[in-house]
């Protein structure tokens, strides 16, 4: 899993739920994946409706690794790129 927010990733389901992650939240109405306990802290609470959601202060002002459109995937691109410079080895793809 990966936050969507930070994208700090944990392996196992089972450790996420016993440190704490945050399994989803919103934005206004829209909904993102799992949050790590750094960024709920940070930046989520608990609303009115018992549901986790961005406070105040940051709604509609944070950019989230979940979202499909075309600025993510430019982001998620890039860091696979400078991945792959700093481990040469691995450039040796077979299609």
């Amino acid at each position: 899993m990966r936050c969507s927010i930070c994208g700090f990733q944990i392996d196992l389901v089972e450790d996420a739920i016993e440190h704490g992650w945050t399994p989803y939240f919103f934005d206004g109405d829209r909904e993102h994946e799992v949050a790590c306990p750094t960024c709920s802290a940070a930046l989520l609470q608990m609303g009115e409706d018992g549901e986790w959601e961005v406070k105040e202060d940051f709604r509609g002002k944070l950019k989230y690794l979940d979202e499909t459109g075309y600025e993510a995937r430019q982001d998620h691109l890039l860091i696979g790129i400078a991945v792959l410079e700093n481990e040469p080895g691995k450039l040796n793809w077979q299609w």
